[in-house]
C-alpha cells in the first residue's frame, strides 16, 4: 500500500515544522510581551494578584494565535523551501524532471490543517475569549475602584465629586488625608476634609461607598458670607456612585462590538431591520473575516513556496524579512477593505476576501514562473538591476582601491623621494637666473621629468574598529535592525487588529491614525530593546559559529573574548540610544501617542491638560487652588479659592476672593474673605471689598504650565516630583522604581548582549534557529525577573534602587559565570 506521504513529502515537511514552531513562539512572544507593557499599568496600579494575570493572558491568547498562525506559517515554508534551495537540492530535484507543483503536496496539506485549526479558533474561541476578558475587566473594575485614585491626583469621577488624598497604604486600600469637594461649586458648598477613609463596593457592585474617619464637614453660602458651618463626624458614609455595576454593564453591552459576537448571532445581526445599515455591514464583515482570516493559511502556503525558491542566496533572515512584508502587505489591505465595506464603498465579501484573492493570484503567476526556471521579474528589469548592482560594485571596488593604494611616484625607479619645493609660479622649478620659466631654459626644464614632491605620513591604523570588529558589528546591525523591524511591524499589526472596530466607529483621520503608530513605534522600540539585542547576538554569532568564522578566527590565535568586543560595544550603542530616547524623546511622544489614542478611542477629555483649564490644583507648597477661569493676558484668577494644609493634612485657613490679580509684588485679591480654624473651631474671619496683598508662592506661570502625570514627565521632571511628594512625607515606592527603572533598565540591553554571548558560543554549529529558541527562553526568564523585583519594589518590600537594578546585576554575574566556562 503506498502511503500517504512520500518520502520526500516527510522530508519537506519536517524542513519546514522547525523553523514554523519556532517562528510562532517569537510571533505570540512579541504580541504578549506587547500586551503585557500594555497591561502593566492597569496590573500595577490594581495590584492585580498573579491568577488574575494569567487569566487575562490566557482569554487574550485566542486573539495573538489567529494572528501569528498565518505568520509563522509563511516564515516556516520561506526558511525551510529557502534552505533546500541554498543547499541547491530543490535543483537536484528539478534536474530530475520533477515539477514544482509537486512540493506544493505537503505546502498544502499543512496548510490545510493550520486552516481548519484557524478557523476553529476564529468561529468558537475567539468570541468566548474576547467575551472573557471584557467580564474579567468588569470584575476587575469593581473589585478594585478603590485602586483608580492615585494619592496626590485630583479624581472628578464621581457624580459632580471631586477627590484627593494626600497619602495612601502600599495597596491603595486606605488613606490618610481625604479631601472631598463638588467639582463645580454652586451657590451652596460642602467641603469635607477626613484623616482616613477608604472606598468600600457593596451590594455586589451597585453602590460605591467612601467611608470617612474623623471627618469635618464645612459648609457655607457663597451670598452670605458670614454663615459658615462645621461639623465634626466620627464615621461618616457617603455614596459616591449607585447601580454601580449595572451602569457598567450597560455600557460594555453598547460597546459591544462584532468580535465578541458568535457566528449565529452575526448572522442574525446582518439579518436585523431594525439595525442600522452600519451595524449589518459590519455583521457581514464579521461574518467573511471569521472565514477568510484562516482561508489566509492557505494562500500564505501557496505564494511562500515560489518566493521561498527563490530566496536560495539570501538565507534565513530574508525569508524572515519577506515574511514580515507580506503579512503587512495583507493585513493593510485587510484594514482597508474593511473600511470600505463599513462605508457601503465595497460589499463586505469581496472587500474581506479581495486580500486573499490578490494574494493566491500573485501565487499562482510565482509558481508557473518558477515552473519554467525564469525569474519573478521580467528579464528586462532583472538585467537593468543587474547591470545598476555591478555598477555600484565595481565603484565600491575601485573607491577602496584608491584608498588604500601608495602613491605611483614611490614604485617609480630614480625617482628622488624628496625634493626642494620651487618659488616659481604654477609649482615650477625656479631657472638659474632667478626667473620662472625663462626663455631657453623653459625647453630644457619642458624635456625633463617634473619633479614632484611627495610628502608621505603614518598612516592612521585603529586598533578598534578594526576591519573584523566592523564585520561584526555589521552583521549584528543587519539582524538587530530585523528584529526591531519585525517586532514593530508586528505589534503595530495586533494593535489596529483592536482598534479597527474603533477606528471604524470615530472615524478619526488618517492623519491621527499614523501619527499614533509613528510615535508608538518608539515605545515599542523601547520596551523591546534588551530581548532585541539578546536575539541579534545569538543569531549573529550563530551564523558565524555555523560558517566556521569563529573557529577561523580561533585558528588564528584570537580570543572570543575580543571577537565579542564589537557585540558588546554594539550593545552599549543601543544602551546610549535607549537612555536618549528615554530622556529627549519618549516623554513627548508618549504625550502624542496619548492625544491620538483619545481621538481614535472618542475620547472628549484629553487626559493632559493646561492647567488653566483645570478647576481643581494643588500647590507646590500645601495649597490646594479652585478656581473659574484663568486668564494669561491679563495673569488674573476668577473667583479663586485657596485651601490651606498643616502638616497633619488639616484644614487650618481657607480664602475666597473674586478676582485675584498678580502684581510686580505678588498676588493681590479682592471681594472675598479669609478664614482660619483650629480643628472644629474658627479661629478667626475677616472680609474685603478692595485689594489685599496674600503671600501666595504660585505664579502665573504655573497656572499656565502644563499638567502631566508621571509616566509622561521626562526623568528631571520625574526626579523632582518624586523628591516633593517625599518632602511632603509620603511613601511613593511604585513612582520612585519609575524613576530609578529610567536609568536602569537602558542598561538591560548590555547586559543581555553579555548573557548571550557566552550561549552563542556553546551553540557551536546549532545555526541561528537553536539561537532563537533560546532567545525566547531567556527572554521569558529575564521578563520574570524582572516584573518579579519591579513588583516587590512598588509595593514596598525592597528599596527602589535594589529593585530596579537586581536584575541587570543578577544576569550581569550570571554572564560573568557563564563566560569562565568558555574556551576562549
Amino acid at each position: 500500500m503506498r502511503p500517504l506521504f512520500a518520502r520526500l513529502d516527510r522530508y519537506v515537511l519536517r524542513e519546514i515544522i522547525g523553523p514554523l514552531g519556532l517562528g510562532f513562539l517569537v510571533y505570540t512572544f512579541i504580541l504578549l510581551l506587547q500586551f503585557l507593557f500594555a497591561s502593566a499599568e492597569m496590573i500595577i496600579r490594581r495590584g492585580l494578584p498573579a491568577p488574575i494575570v494569567g487569566q487575562l493572558v490566557l482569554y487574550s491568547l485566542p486573539n495573538i494565535v489567529v494572528l501569528t498562525i498565518p505568520m509563522s506559517l509563511l516564515l516556516g515554508v520561506l526558511v525551510g523551501v529557502g534552505r533546500l534551495a541554498s543547499d541547491s537540492e530543490l535543483v537536484a530535484l528539478r534536474s530530475t524532471g520533477m515539477s514544482i507543483y509537486r512540493l506544493l503536496r505537503p505546502v498544502l496539506a499543512l496548510s490545510a490543517l493550520l486552516t481548519v485549526v484557524n478557523g476553529l479558533l476564529m468561529v468558537y474561541l475567539l468570541p468566548q475569549g474576547n467575551r472573557a476578558v471584557s467580564r474579567l475587566y468588569l470584575d476587575i473594575l469593581t473589585r478594585t475602584v478603590a485602586q483608580q485614585v492615585e494619592p496626590r491626583v485630583f479624581y472628578n469621577e464621581w457624580q459632580g465629586k471631586v477627590l484627593y488624598i494626600f497619602e495612601a497604604s502600599a495597596r491603595n486600600e486606605e488613606w490618610k488625608g481625604v479631601f472631598l469637594a463638588d467639582a463645580v461649586p454652586s451657590e451652596r458648598q460642602e467641603v469635607i476634609v477626613a484623616r482616613r477613609g477608604k472606598l468600600l463596593v457593596e451590594d455586589e457592585g451597585e453602590r460605591v461607598v467612601l467611608q470617612l474617619a474623623d471627618a469635618i464637614k464645612h459648609s457655607f453660602d457663597f451670598h452670605s458670607p458670614k454663615r459658615y458651618e462645621t461639623s465634626r463626624h466620627e464615621t461618616l458614609r457617603i455614596v459616591l456612585r449607585d447601580r454601580f455595576l449595572s451602569t457598567e454593564k450597560a455600557r460594555m453591552a453598547s460597546r459591544r462590538g462584532p468580535r465578541e459576537l458568535e457566528l449565529a448571532e452575526l448572522r442574525k445581526l446582518s439579518r436585523d431591520i431594525s439595525a442600522t445599515p452600519e451595524q449589518r455591514r459590519l455583521a457581514r464583515v464579521g461574518v467573511h473575516k471569521m472565514f477568510a482570516i484562516p482561508a489566509a493559511c492557505l494562500v500564505m502556503g501557496l505564494i511562500s513556496l515560489p518566493l521561498g525558491f527563490t530566496n536560495r542566496h539570501g538565507g534565513r533572515s530574508s525569508g524572515f524579512a519577506i515574511s514580515i512584508g507580506v503579512i503587512v502587505a495583507y493585513y493593510v489591505l485587510l484594514s482597508q477593505g474593511e473600511d470600505a465595506a463599513r462605508l457601503g464603498k465595497l460589499s463586505p465579501g469581496f472587500a474581506i476576501w479581495l486580500p486573499d484573492l490578490l494574494l493566491l493570484a500573485i501565487g499562482l503567476v510565482l509558481l508557473g514562473v518558477r515552473n519554467r526556471d525564469r525569474g519573478i521579474l521580467p528579464r528586462r528589469l532583472q538585467r537593468f538591476l543587474g547591470a545598476k548592482w555591478a555598477s555600484v560594485k565595481r565603484r565600491r571596488s575601485a573607491w577602496s582601491k584608491r584608498r588604500t593604494a601608495r602613491p605611483d611616484e614611490d614604485r617609480r625607479p630614480g625617482l628622488a623621494a624628496t625634493t626642494v619645493l620651487s618659488r616659481g609660479s604654477g609649482g615650477t622649478p625656479a631657472s638659474p637666473n632667478g626667473v620662472a620659466g625663462a626663455g631657453a631654459h623653459d625647453a630644457t626644464s619642458a624635456a625633463r621629468p617634473r619633479r614632484r614632491v611627495v610628502l608621505r605620513l603614518p598612516r592612521l591604523r585603529l586598533r578598534f574598529p578594526n576591519i573584523l570588529d566592523r564585520y561584526v558589528l555589521r552583521r549584528l546591525g543587519e539582524v538587530l535592525a530585523l528584529v526591531w523591524i519585525s517586532a514593530i511591524a508586528i505589534s503595530s499589526i495586533a494593535d489596529l487588529t483592536g482598534n479597527i472596530d474603533d477606528i471604524l466607529k470615530n472615524q478619526p483621520p488618517a492623519r491621527i491614525v499614523l501619527q499614533y503608530y509613528k510615535y508608538q513605534s518608539l515605545q515599542t522600540a523601547y520596551d523591546i530593546a534588551p530581548i532585541a539585542v539578546l536575539i541579534a547576538t545569538l543569531i549573529t554569532f550563530s551564523l558565524l559559529s555555523r560558517t566556521s568564522e569563529v573557529i577561523a578566527l580561533r585558528s588564528l590565535g584570537m580570543s572570543l573574548h575580543r571577537v565579542a568586543l564589537p557585540a558588546v560595544a554594539g550593545a552599549a550603542g543601543v544602551a546610549m540610544l535607549c537612555a536618549f530616547l528615554q530622556l529627549q524623546v519618549l516623554p513627548a511622544s508618549n504625550q502624542k501617542v496619548e492625544e491620538a489614542n483619545n481621538i481614535i478611542k472618542g475620547r472628549t477629555q484629553p487626559r493632559s491638560v493646561r492647567r488653566a483649564d483645570q478647576q481643581w490644583l494643588l500647590g507646590q507648597g500645601r495649597f490646594i487652588y479652585n478656581y473659574l477661569n484663568f486668564d494669561p493676558k491679563s495673569s488674573s484668577l476668577q473667583r479663586l479659592q485657596v485651601f490651606d494644609f498643616d502638616e497633619k493634612h488639616q484644614l487650618v485657613a481657607r480664602l475666597l476672593a473674586a478676582n485675584a490679580q498678580y502684581t510686580p509684588k505678588g498676588w493681590a485679591v479682592s471681594d472675598g474673605w479669609a478664614r482660619t480654624f483650629e480643628g472644629l473651631n474658627e479661629r478667626s474671619f475677616r472680609s474685603f471689598t478692595t485689594p489685599v496683598a496674600v503671600d501666595l508662592e504660585e505664579s502665573p506661570d504655573y497656572f499656565e504650565a502644563e499638567v502631566r502625570r508621571p509616566r509622561e514627565m521626562g526623568f528631571t521632571e520625574l526626579r523632582a516630583y518624586v523628591r516633593e511628594v517625599r518632602e511632603s512625607g509620603q511613601a511613593v515606592p511604585a513612582l520612585e522604581v519609575a524613576l530609578q527603572d529610567r536609568v536602569a533598565f537602558p542598561f538591560a540591553s548590555l547586559v543581555m548582549s553579555l548573557v548571550a554571548l557566552p550561549f552563542a558560543f556553546r551553540l557551536e554549529r546549532k545555526g541561528a534557529l537553536y539561537g532563537l529558541g533560546l532567545a525566547i527562553v531567556l527572554g521569558i526568564f529575564f521578563l520574570a525577573v524582572f516584573a518579579f523585583f519591579r513588583t516587590l519594589g512598588q509595593v514596598g518590600t525592597f528599596p527602589a534602587v535594589i529593585a530596579a537594578w537586581s536584575p541587570n546585576v543578577l544576569f550581569a554575574l550570571l554572564s560573568g559565570y557563564l563566560f569562565l566556562g568558555v574556551k576562549s
